[in-house]
């Protein structure tokens, strides 16, 4: 069982252990991931306790608590609670500063997730996690890779834009090629252009996706979105999970990885909201600065609750545990 500690503050506290993790997270040893996870704990909670009309001591003690029990800890913030999400039936308006939120939702309805985060935080991972948990997801990357593939909706428009040159030898859309007309200041405009063409497709599969979803019943499916406050693209969705780590962390991890500099690092960080603005607009942040198997559990708790809810607006008993 979970061990929640919940702060006096607004803003909740949730430690929880679960087992077991996923086959891809089953190699620490448990007591150093424990013991890892509950420092990791103190020093995210003091962190983000640290925000305007939080209290840092409390969800510090709170962290110290859950580090003498031994937990393995995921540390959570949850500026609004999940019973809280808008639907038709029962409104609660979100905090201005959270952006909006889907308002026609009616209980039992499919409930949509958004899942969005960073260069570098971890949200590939997350999104895996949730399909391996039994959820559908959308991947926005995904879908955009095969449009611009062989056959691929986008290729005829994306060549009428720049020509032959950005066509591959296997005829789709060559993206190292097409990278040298959209990207960098001076080629602006033909980023709009291609945004023009390539966002509606998007939207088009992303709107047969969730339809098929409803039809099938699912209880709940993730909308994978990169730039989803960059979009406005929340306002789809009845709660959002941003998946977040230190920026130290973030960097290290971006500048690994092959062919990246840090001009380009950089110039990617500048066309996406700030890290710490995705956490205020939030509805769940997921830290992947802790163990993977701590976060992993708190993946899993948050796609529990989810699929809780809506069984509990459906009369029916929540489903199994995987």
């Amino acid at each position: 069982p979970g061990l929640k500690l919940l702060a006096s503050a607004p803003t909740s506290l949730h430690v929880t252990s679960r087992s077991p993790p996923p086959p891809s997270c089953r190699a620490p040893a448990m007591q150093r991931a424990r013991a890892a996870a509950a420092r990791a704990a103190v020093r995210t909670v003091a962190l983000r306790g640290s925000q305007p009309g939080r209290s840092t001591s409390t969800f510090a003690a709170a962290a110290a608590t859950a580090a003498v029990a031994g937990a393995s800890a995921a540390v959570l913030l949850r500026p609004r609670p999940l019973e809280a999400l808008q639907c038709a039936e029962v409104v609660a308006p979100a905090p201005a500063d959270r952006g909006l939120r889907r308002t026609n939702r009616r209980l039992g309805e499919t409930m949509v997730i958004g899942l969005t985060g960073s260069i570098g935080m971890g949200k590939s991972t997350v999104s895996k996690w949730f399909q391996e948990l039994g959820v559908p997801v959308d991947d926005a990357d995904a879908v955009v890779h095969k449009l611009y593939g062989p056959g691929g909706a986008a290729v005829a428009p994306v060549l009428a834009l720049f020509g032959p040159e950005v066509l591959g030898a296997d005829g789709g859309v060559s993206r190292p090629a097409l990278t040298t007309f959209v990207v960098g200041l001076a080629n602006s405009a033909n980023l709009k252009k291609l945004e023009a063409v390539v966002f509606p497709l998007v939207d088009a599969a992303r709107d047969e996706f969730m339809r098929a979803a409803r039809e099938r019943g699912e209880p709940l499916v993730v909308l994978d979105i990169p730039l989803l406050f960059e979009r406005g693209s929340e306002q789809l969705c009845d709660a959002v999970v941003v998946v977040s780590s230190p920026a130290a962390t973030q960097r290290e991890r971006v500048l690994a990885r092959p062919g990246m500099s840090k001009e380009k690092f950089e110039a990617i960080l500048s066309k996406q909201v700030p890290d710490d603005v995705k956490r205020t607009k939030a509805d769940e942040v997921l830290d992947t600065s802790l163990p993977q198997e701590a976060t992993w559990a708190a993946a899993q708790d948050f796609v529990e609750r989810c699929r809780s809810r809506v069984a509990e607006e459906r009369g029916r008993p929540p489903r199994a545990r995987l």
